[in-house]
């Protein structure tokens, strides 16, 4: 009995527990103390809560979880933030927030997403950006005072300000030929915004026709290649009236691609302008054409064309979408980028009056402090900069000095040209360069 009596007390007290717990429990659920988990959002609804950005998904490609494309709001001149604006394109390539960033600066238009070597080489996110003035990216009235790098560095500073809050690791800035010096450029500007910086084929030039390609002229490949060139040159000039019909029967076989099949510049002034000022240069950057190819002053005017065509892409430099492609940068060469210089000093008496290709509205003024600044800067001030650069490219002309050090890394890859990568160098310097990397973005 006894035992009973203990037994029914205790089952008594269990309940009274329980039903003190459960009041317990309902008050804390209307407490104002109680802290509600806030719902986790995924990207793109973060993406939505950035001021000033519309976004579209689109489909994902390659390591990539998701892929957006992202129109920006950017001051024209970023002195007048609030003044007129344009639309700037990027693209994300989403792997994981808590991953790094490659920030890819273009140097030109970016129609599509395109994945770049760095973003799988180490598994992490990649945000591509159109540059300024090309593609979609342009003000609504090409006023060009506010086509210079200061301006572009300004708006990759604030691309990188609005998406950190996002993705808060490491950030490397890559870019390729004039994109490698956007990235270049961004970096001298802001050089906090990323902790590294891998730039690819990247020339500073330091006239508006730089005259070291001069000497690079007469001394690359041997004499008689030289030669060969100097009398192609003058047997197109000579024979510069017959090549029209050539050309538009080659253009015709193409078929009609809309603005990349149209020509509003004459065939003749295409021909004139591309061999007297870029013929040498092109020719030396051709991975197709070599000296054994050149057509010789007796050869048929097919052949001199077809030379002609495997040297120049005709569709991509003069079409009216090449010419519209290409005339933001043509602005920047005439006043900060620079250019090769040509030789003409040989092709004197076959000079015509033939106006140039493209015209501004303005008269384009060099300013050489520009990228002296740039030189003085990536010599005594830069740190975590990888620069690669093809030892038979033309470029090459123009790699960047530096003082050498464990936080500066340059890389002239023998036999190759504008198109080598990490993935083209030896093992050594791939396993230095991503040490260096990761070591970087580690600190």
């Amino acid at each position: 009995m006894q035992d009973v009596m203990i037994n029914s007390r205790f089952k008594f007290s269990m309940n009274l527990m329980c039903l003190l717990l459960f009041f317990t429990i309902c008050y804390a659920c209307g407490s104002d103390d109680v802290i509600t988990p806030e719902p986790q959002l995924n990207i793109l609804e973060k993406l939505n809560q950035i001021e000033d950005i519309t976004v579209e998904e689109i489909t994902s490609v390659d390591h990539f979880e998701r892929l957006f494309k992202i129109m920006i709001k950017q001051p024209v001149d970023h002195n007048v933030p609030d003044g007129a604006f344009f639309h700037q394109k990027i693209f994300l390539g989403h792997v994981d927030e808590e991953q790094p960033v490659v920030f890819e600066t273009e140097g030109y238009s970016r129609t599509d997403h395109k994945t770049r070597e760095l973003s799988p080489l180490l598994g992490i996110n990649q945000l591509t950006v159109e540059h300024r003035y090309f593609g979609e990216s342009k003000p609504g009235v090409n006023d060009w005072q506010y086509l210079d790098i200061w301006q572009a560095a300004n708006d990759h500073h604030r691309i990188v300000e609005l998406f950190k809050p996002i993705y808060s690791e490491s950030w490397i800035s890559s870019g390729v030929s004039k994109g490698g010096d956007a990235a270049i450029f961004h970096r001298r500007f802001f050089p906090t915004d990323v902790d590294a910086t891998v730039a690819y084929v990247a020339p500073i030039l330091f006239q508006q026709y730089d005259e070291r390609f001069l000497d690079y002229y007469e001394t690359v490949g041997n004499a008689s290649c030289r030669n060969k060139i100097k009398q192609y040159q003058r047997s197109m000039l000579t024979k510069i009236d017959s090549f029209p019909d050539i050309f538009d029967a080659y253009v015709k076989s193409v078929g009609d691609f809309g603005s990349a099949t149209t020509f509003s510049l004459s065939y003749k002034d295409i021909i004139y302008h591309a061999i007297r000022e870029d013929y040498m240069f092109e020719f030396w950057s051709s991975e197709i054409e070599s000296c054994e190819t050149i057509p010789d002053s007796n050869a048929s005017l097919q052949a001199h064309f077809d030379h002609f065509r495997n040297v120049f892409d005709v569709f991509l430099f003069f079409s009216d979408y090449g010419v519209e492609f290409w005339t933001p940068y043509a602005y920047q060469a005439l006043t900060e980028l620079g250019n090769y210089a040509f030789d003409v000093s040989h092709l004197t008496d076959l000079e015509q009056p033939i106006p140039p290709l493209v015209t501004f509205n303005v008269r384009p003024t060099f300013e050489p402090s520009v990228m002296a600044d740039i030189d003085n800067w990536i010599k005594n001030s830069s740190y975590n900069m990888i620069f690669i650069y093809g030892e038979d490219d033309p470029w090459t002309v123009a790699e960047v000095n530096i003082n050498p050090s464990n936080s500066l890394i340059k890389i002239v890859n023998p036999a190759t040209k504008h198109g080598t990568r990490i993935s083209d160098l030896s093992s050594f310097d791939q396993d230095n360069i991503i040490n260096s990397l990761n070591e970087w973005m580690a600190d």
